[in-house]
């Protein structure tokens, strides 16, 4: 009996192959706008938008329920800031809380947790309205399109930014410490992250 040949898959509607894909400006491109949009660009949304409305749903809730958890994960960033600044450190022999920078660190990522949760639920709202139409004027315009991306990339980038600064903060006030095998796995850590960071910008590109 002749063997039939195996029948290929459909592609999911927001997929792309990275190997189609030459430059890397090109890939990064397309990453970004499959991170923010759920597709590799505004052409393919558009398309899915138009052809397919129940995957459109599915990909504004997936968007939806992204910001709805970066906002919950801000609030956290908020309320432990807070307690954290209005509380005396435990530990002085460990961490030096008595210098400005560290506290200086803190309340940046408070503030950034704070700008986060703002642009979150506008983000939220935007969402919940967008259709063809906001699409079609991101397209035609170039100011609707960066306004577009960065609507979309602000509550992300807020809630690194706070978890940046306070990272910077608990590494300056345990490096201004005086126990030395804490800066030694403070220097390991570090060298893991890069090292991690490393891996995954190889394994995109």
């Amino acid at each position: 009996m002749e063997e039939q040949p195996e029948s290929t898959p459909p592609r999911d509607l927001t997929y792309f192959d990275r190997r189609d894909i030459h430059s890397v400006r090109g890939r990064l491109r397309a990453s970004v706008c499959l991170v923010l949009l759920g597709a590799p660009s505004l052409e393919k949304l558009q398309e899915i938008v138009r052809k397919d409305k129940a995957a459109w749903s599915e990909i504004k809730k997936v968007l939806i329920d992204r910001t709805n958890n970066v906002n919950v994960v801000a609030a956290l960033v908020v309320a432990s800031s807070a307690s954290f600044v209005t509380t005396t450190a435990s530990t002085p022999h460990i961490s030096q809380w008595n210098i400005v920078f560290p506290y200086f660190c803190v309340l940046g990522g408070f503030g950034c947790a704070m700008l986060a949760i703002v642009s979150g639920f506008a983000q939220t709202i935007f969402l919940s309205m967008m259709g063809v139409r906001d699409i079609e004027m991101a397209q035609r315009s170039r100011l609707k399109r960066i306004c577009l991306f960065i609507l979309l990339i602000l509550p992300l980038l807020f809630l690194l930014v706070a978890a940046s600064a306070l990272g910077v903060a608990f590494t300056a006030a345990l490096w201004f410490g005086d126990v030395l095998w804490i800066k030694v796995l403070l220097t390991a850590g570090y060298a893991v992250l890069l090292f991690i960071l490393f891996v995954i910008i190889l394994a995109l590109y």
